[in-house]
């Protein structure tokens, strides 16, 4: 067994927008108009949320993870290959995590597949692949139906790991992707391929797609209270109905924190950038203005039995991430992990021990943070709080999962 693994997630979001922005404009994604857009302000930002991740790999952090989001001012990413190519020549310890690719937006998986083994022999095998259908928002944005997404989506993850362990040329006789030659160059270095890790948000048809793949299921969701739990127990009962075990790193989650010397500081160093991501970042997609660009166009594609899930756990007037109205509703989300190094680590140790979760993917900057604050939070959680969540969780996770061999991916080439 290993220790928790612990990433730096960073969504790259646009933090220059006026303060009057809530009131005037109706979304943060799909048609915030780019007009509010400043060359000048923005000018050298890429280079610091690039930065800013390569220091996550100095101060020793298991990896930094990527996303791919189009249109919106939470995330500048609409190709996060192009940083994690950044990253391949300026890291040299960490794993690049790429959570992932919308493979429903590309034309055709053997360009996601052709990257991401570039991308492999660029880091010396440190990458990461993640697959990902697309939100609602993306979707829109390219303007791709949502009848057939999942059915594309599985072709598509289908091919490019057959893409990477088969040797071509061969054909692939596809629904959605006919293809004559399949003949990769590169192929990536890790064997028998790179881990693969798809996001989810407890729907059981991706639960049991991800597990009859062998992959690690990543929960999307930002709240981390009871669900938390019940999507591991979920999956845990999934892959035992598919004759494998379940154990911590085969499950990870999305997370924020903000680190500072007391309870007090940290509040009051984090909370403008807080709230900037919440009501800024957020509107449009975790707020229930501008909800109606959740689903792309046509029928949603969300499973019936997914949709009976969701309607078991809604609750009228229960409020999203975004539409949180003051600290204490914050705080008890457990999204956003607020404090000192002592009550930090409590908490997330506490989520650890209940989630039995293995992967933390953990997002240090919000929405219009300062350079100089991120970087402080991100050392003191490196320095203060990592050590002692990595004795603990190994404790923890050998009591809990005696004789588990956890599989390790292939190691770097170096």
């Amino acid at each position: 067994m290993k220790p928790v693994q612990l990433f730096c997630w960073h969504f790259m979001a646009y933090p220059y927008l006026d303060k009057d922005f809530d009131e005037k404009e109706y979304s943060g994604w799909v048609t915030v108009p780019n007009r509010l857009w400043d060359n000048g302000k923005a000018r050298g930002l890429y280079q610091e949320y690039i930065d800013q991740l390569a220091y996550a790999d100095e101060l020793g952090f298991d990896g930094m993870v990527l996303n791919e989001h189009h249109q919106n001012i939470y995330g500048l990413m609409p190709s996060p290959n192009l940083i994690a190519a950044a990253l391949s020549q300026c890291t040299s310890h960490g794993k690049i995590v790429i959570l992932g690719n919308l493979l429903p937006l590309h034309l055709n998986p053997m360009r996601v597949a052709e990257e991401y083994a570039m991308l492999h022999e660029m880091s010396a095998g440190r990458v990461t692949a993640g697959f990902a259908p697309g939100g609602g928002p993306e979707t829109f944005n390219y303007a791709i139906p949502s009848a057939n997404t999942r059915e594309k989506f599985w072709e598509a993850a289908d091919l490019i790991v057959r893409s990477w362990t088969e040797d071509g040329p061969f054909a692939h006789e596809g629904r959605h992707y006919p293809l004559r030659y399949v003949n990769l160059w590169p192929k990536p270095l890790q064997k028998p391929f790179p881990p693969v890790w798809i996001p989810g948000s407890r729907s059981p048809a991706t639960m049991i797609e991800v597990a009859k793949r062998g992959y690690c299921y990543f929960l999307s969701s930002r709240s981390h209270g009871g669900e938390t739990h019940r999507a591991q127990q979920e999956f845990a009962g999934v892959l035992e109905k598919h004759g494998d075990k379940y154990h911590p790193f085969r499950f990870g989650i999305l997370m924020s924190t903000y680190v500072a010397e007391t309870d007090q500081q940290a509040r009051e160093e984090c909370e403008e950038g807080v709230w900037y991501f919440l009501k800024n970042c957020l509107k449009g997609h975790l707020r229930r203005e501008g909800r109606q660009l959740t689903f792309g166009p046509g029928i949603p594609y969300i499973p019936a039995s997914a949709w009976r899930e969701y309607l078991k756990g809604y609750k009228p007037g229960r409020k999203l991430l975004g539409d949180v109205e003051n600290w204490d509703e914050l705080d008890a989300s457990q999204s956003i992990i607020v404090g000192s190094p002592e009550t930090v680590t409590r908490r997330i140790q506490n989520l650890i021990e209940k989630a039995k979760v293995g992967n933390l993917l953990i997002q240090f900057q919000l929405g219009n943070m300062p350079n100089h604050l991120a970087r402080k939070s991100m050392k003191l959680f490196a320095e203060k709080v990592a050590p002692a969540l990595r004795h603990e969780s190994l404790g923890y996770f050998d009591k809990e999962y005696p004789g588990v061999n956890v599989e390790q991916p292939a190691e770097a080439i170096h």
